[in-house]
């Protein structure tokens, strides 16, 4: 009973454990202090979402968890003097009640993050190179996930029982998209969309040809990469498809095996996609094969640049 009677008291110490615990908004809604607690669950959550680009050294999570540990702390803090100070008005806040708090503050914006990551956007991280020079890896990115329709691979647990996509529409050319890679779903993959169903998609000589035509390809000078697989000065071409699709591409070694290929005819149904990292990508040349379109689930839409010379945010294209 003095356990119970210590926290519901609402006590100085008991104020501080429930802060460095559960965070500043808890605390806040726990001391009767509504907007404290929400205006503390927005910044929060904006904290996080900075600390991913002010603190480009550490990894994603690291980052977070350091924007947490902050205001964890804080909350703590705060949490402490104003129940010391005795101004807490808990005993007629409706949403200070432990299952109020539970719901409105822990429960409620799991679901909505859940709703808003698998139905609108979710935050993804470049984990290679095959796609530079337009994604690098440790940039940090937004993908769509409404432009191809809902299906089994949308959803951060796979919903298997999910027969068809619904809803979107059909990727396009030069779409950079995230994907299931075929042999493991389980995966991510990360491509540009080459072949549309029916095309027939060849490399000669470093040259990309779709049905027969080769893809205008010209010089554009190099790039100095810091990416510890791929560091120093690397030649970088342009590309423009025949939709007008402008991307860069690297060509790390001339004639090699992914510079000339047989013609790869495209099915009904799938899609075939490259890395823009010619020579060091692991696309529809190789492992990946044709991919289904039941597997595309997401556009890339805002990167973030956290890593190397180039700072700020862009558009994917």
């Amino acid at each position: 009973m003095r356990f119970i009677r210590f926290f519901r008291d609402r006590r100085p110490l008991a104020a501080a454990i429930i802060g460095l615990v559960l965070g500043p908004a808890m605390v806040m809604a726990y001391l009767g202090k509504g907007r404290l607690a929400v205006a503390y669950l927005l910044l929060s959550n904006l904290a996080v979402f900075f600390a991913v680009f002010a603190l480009p050294q550490l990894t994603l999570m690291a980052a977070a968890a350091a924007a947490a540990a902050c205001f964890h702390l804080l909350g703590c803090i705060h949490g402490y003097l104003l129940a010391r100070r005795g101004t807490v008005d808990w005993q007629y806040r409706w949403f200070s009640r432990w299952y109020n708090i539970f719901l409105f503050f822990w429960l409620l914006p799991i679901v909505v993050a859940l709703l808003i990551r698998s139905f609108v956007a979710q935050p993804f991280t470049i984990p290679s190179g095959s796609m530079m020079p337009t994604l690098t890896p440790g940039d940090y990115a937004f993908v769509t996930k409404f432009n191809y329709g809902y299906g089994r691979y949308s959803f951060p647990y796979r919903a298997d029982w999910i027969p068809l996509k619904m809803f979107g529409a059909k990727p396009e050319r030069g779409d950079v998209v995230l994907f299931a890679y075929p042999p493991a779903p389980e995966v991510d993959y990360v491509k540009r969309v080459i072949g549309l169903p029916g095309d027939h998609v060849q490399m000669k000589g470093g040259i990309l040809f779709i049905n027969g035509q080769a893809v205008p390809r010209d010089a554009e000078g190099t790039i100095t990469s810091t990416y510890s697989m791929e560091p120093g000065v690397l030649p970088v071409f342009g590309e423009v498809l025949d939709n007008g699709i402008r991307y860069r591409t690297l060509d790390l070694s001339p004639n090699s095996r992914a510079d000339n290929t047989g013609e790869y005819s495209v099915p009904e149904g799938h899609y075939f996609v490259m890395g823009d990292n010619r020579d060091n990508s692991n696309d529809s040349r190789f492992d990946v094969g044709f991919v289904p379109e039941a597997n595309i689930y997401g556009k890339f839409w805002l990167l973030f640049h956290r890593v190397g010379t180039k700072t700020g945010w862009s558009l994917v294209r």
